[in-house]
Parts: structure tokens; sequence; C-alpha cells
């Protein structure tokens, strides 16, 4: 288990295109999307903060420090990516963070080993997942070093995390298999029906 770095759920995304309410408490097979994604994280690294600028209360049970957004106005992910970059920069003894959404229910098993390992060589100070080949902009780990860079781009206005991460020189780890994409998010009720078949294939397998 790797308690190096810190994980960041970014669970700031409303269900607008699903009817409303909250999306990552959203269930398929009576579990939510939010408890696969912890209990997948938790078996991991036991550094986990949740980033949300809802009511801390609907977190509650998972006994989680809650980082809300700093930016008053909202400005998407990486509003989270900030507020969990300045909250890391409080730690002396965490200097990276992993970031990933709170709609993505099937997260690999080695995640989290995989980026920081990746960060290694020291080549990089941002790292981001692929599957099949497409990169997943909010699922990777950022060094501690670039918060003010990001604040500052906040500043200037820009809202797209690809749009800043491009000013570094960026390393990229391929995660795939072939049942199915790690990284599948969901968005929309015909989603949560993929979701629940992907699930139901991975239980027959085993």
């Amino acid at each position: 288990m790797n308690n190096k770095v810190c994980v960041s759920i970014l669970a700031g995304g409303l269900a607008s295109r699903m009817g409303g309410g909250i999306k990552t408490f959203k269930k398929f097979n009576n579990k939510t999307i939010f408890e696969r994604i912890f209990s997948k994280l938790k078996n991991q690294t036991n550094n986990i903060i949740i980033n949300t600028n809802e009511d801390s209360a609907l977190f509650s049970k998972y006994n989680t420090l809650i980082v809300k957004d700093l930016f008053s106005n909202r400005v998407g992910p990486l509003g989270g990516l900030h507020a969990s970059l300045h909250w890391i920069n409080s730690k002396k003894n965490i200097d990276w963070l992993i970031s990933v959404p709170a709609d993505t229910p099937f997260l690999p098993d080695n995640l989290v080993e995989q980026l920081f390992k990746a960060t290694i060589d020291k080549k990089h100070k941002i790292v981001l997942a692929k599957s099949n080949g497409k990169t997943h902009p909010i699922i990777g780990i950022w060094h501690s070093s670039l918060l003010s860079s990001l604040e500052n781009d906040i500043n200037l206005g820009t809202r797209k995390i690809l749009r800043w991460a491009e000013n570094y020189s960026m390393g990229y780890v391929e995660f795939s298999n072939n049942q199915y994409d790690y990284f599948f998010n969901i968005n929309y009720k015909e989603d949560i029906l993929k979701a629940e078949e992907i699930e139901n294939k991975q239980v027959e397998i085993i």
C-alpha cells in the first residue's frame, strides 16, 4: 500500500444529464458509484481526500477529509485539482497528488502504484492515465509544486485541464484489458445499464 501520495476523488459533478442529484451516488446492482471507487482506492492507499462543494454530511460515513474548492466561481475539475494541490502543500510528507473523477466505477487495482512508479525517474511533474490509446486528463498524478502555475492559469481564464497541463512535459501510463475500459465513466441513464452489464460479466468470469 502506497502512503507517499494522496488521492483526491473529485466529486463535484451533478447528474444533470441523468435527471438531477449527485451523480456519484447513483446506484447499479444496489451499490453506489462512489462506494465502488472509494473501496478500490482504499485498497491502494490510506491517503484519500474528497473534493466536493456539496453537503459534507453526504460523505460522512467514509470518515475522510472533505476539501472544498477555493475559487468561489465554479471552474470545473480544475477547481477540484487546485483545492487538492493546495491541501497537500500543507503536508510535509506528501509531494504527489493523484486525481480521479467520481463517475468511474471500474478503476484498476494498481492505479496508484503504476502512476507513482511513472514519476520515479523525475522526468515529469504530470503523468496521465490512458486506456485504449485515449488520454484521461482528470486521471493522473501531479507534483505539489504545480500549485502556483495552476492557480495562475485559472485566474487567466483556463478551464480545461489539458490546456494547462500541456505547459509541461507529460508522461503517460496505459491501462487496458480485453473485457472493458477501466475508465468507463457514467454520464447518462444508458451508462448505468452499460455499467451493470460490465459488472455482471466480471462476476461471470470469476
